[in-house]
């Protein structure tokens, strides 16, 4: 599944940029930043209640945030469908109050790959970032595709039943051979916005409907 992510557009054009995507996008990928975690701040809850009330679209909300509980706490009246947060607070998913129905994922930087098993068994999706996170258009760091080679290989081995989301730099040049590593869904950002948001969106898409 391609998720949109709306860090990539500006909240000047937000609404236009979201139009095309009314009806084809299932869920939209929704950054939460704190401006200590990463050195940016995002959305508000007002803002996101209003695009879930005026889209409908699902969303996974990305906790880039210190303190994981006290926004989940803010961004309460907001329906989560997913909701993750990074590894690197050094929470345990078990520390967490999350929205109820959610899945429950947990993030990694780049740097920062090796996840203990009793995480790995405690979540529903692990989000792997492809850049280091905070803005949007950030280089995708190469690294990745043995990221998700190596936890495709622990679900296979192991069992899991996780999926694994990569977050950052993905594009048309990219999401084939991801997918070919082992990866399930993908949010993109510049690679939906930059340009005609439904033509780009809808050519990802295409491209994962590629046999690997």
């Amino acid at each position: 599944m391609i998720l949109p992510s709306i860090l990539s557009t500006s909240h000047l054009h937000l609404r236009d940029k979201l139009e095309p995507l009314r009806g084809l996008a299932k869920m939209i990928h929704v950054d939460i930043e704190d401006g200590v975690f990463v050195p940016n701040l995002s959305f508000g809850p007002k803002m996101i209640e209003e695009i879930y009330k005026e889209f409908g679209f699902e969303l996974d909300v990305h906790y880039m945030v210190n303190d994981p509980q006290r926004f989940i706490d803010i961004f309460k009246s907001i329906p989560h469908s997913w909701v993750s947060y990074h590894l690197e607070t050094g929470l345990h998913p078990d520390d967490l109050d999350f929205p109820k129905g959610a899945r429950v994922g947990v993030a990694v930087n780049p740097d920062t790959r090796d996840i203990p098993p009793d995480i790995i068994a405690s979540v529903d999706f692990i989000v792997l970032m492809g850049v280091y996170p905070g803005f949007g258009g950030a280089k995708f760091e190469e690294s990745t595709y043995d990221s998700v080679r190596r936890l495709n290989d622990i679900r296979n081995i192991d069992g899991h039943e996780f999926d694994i989301l990569v977050d950052g730099g993905v594009g048309k040049n990219n999401i084939l051979e991801l997918k070919r590593c082992g990866a399930d869904h993908f949010v993109a950002g510049s690679g939906v916005f930059k340009d005609d948001p439904k033509k780009s969106f809808l050519e990802l898409n295409d491209i994962c409907d590629r046999d690997v």
